[in-house]
């Protein structure tokens, strides 16, 4: 909850700063970085979306969790100049590193557990990182 109302708090405020200084240009300039984020995951719910109809089909199914993880960690490459941050960048190739190695050292259900206790960890370390990040940028604007 304390999360939710810090993130209000900050959009409020950010659109208050918005309507004081009202700029076609710079509203698509905002708007252009996340429609191609919007790209950037739809492409990526797609590929994971056929990941798990197509492995479990094939008998597979204890490679899905890995290639899934393989393809959320390379998601975070293309994103926009915008969200390309250090933060992002070590997470997705730690994330597409991990998946690789459990799928050559795992086999079966160690390579599911491995590949998503790998992948849950560098995801809530990732998040630490970004609140991390944001609070100093809170703080360092007064906001």
């Amino acid at each position: 909850m304390v999360f939710v109302t810090l993130a209000l708090r900050f959009r409020m405020r950010a659109k208050e700063a918005d309507v004081e200084t009202p700029d076609p240009l710079r509203e698509e300039e905002h708007r252009r970085p996340d429609r191609n984020f919007g790209i950037v995951n739809a492409v990526t719910w797609i590929a994971v979306f056929l990941v798990f109809q197509i492995l479990p089909r094939l008998g597979r199914g204890d490679l899905a969790i890995p290639i899934v993880a393989l393809i959320v960690g390379l998601h975070f490459f293309p994103m926009p100049p915008l969200y390309r941050h250090a933060a992002n960048l070590v997470t997705g190739a730690l994330m597409a590193i991990w998946a690789i190695l459990c799928l050559l050292l795992f086999d079966g259900d160690r390579r599911i557990g491995f590949a998503s206790l790998g992948s849950g960890f560098l995801l809530w370390a990732a998040a630490a990182w970004a609140l991390k990040t944001a609070n100093q940028l809170l703080r360092s604007t007064g906001l």
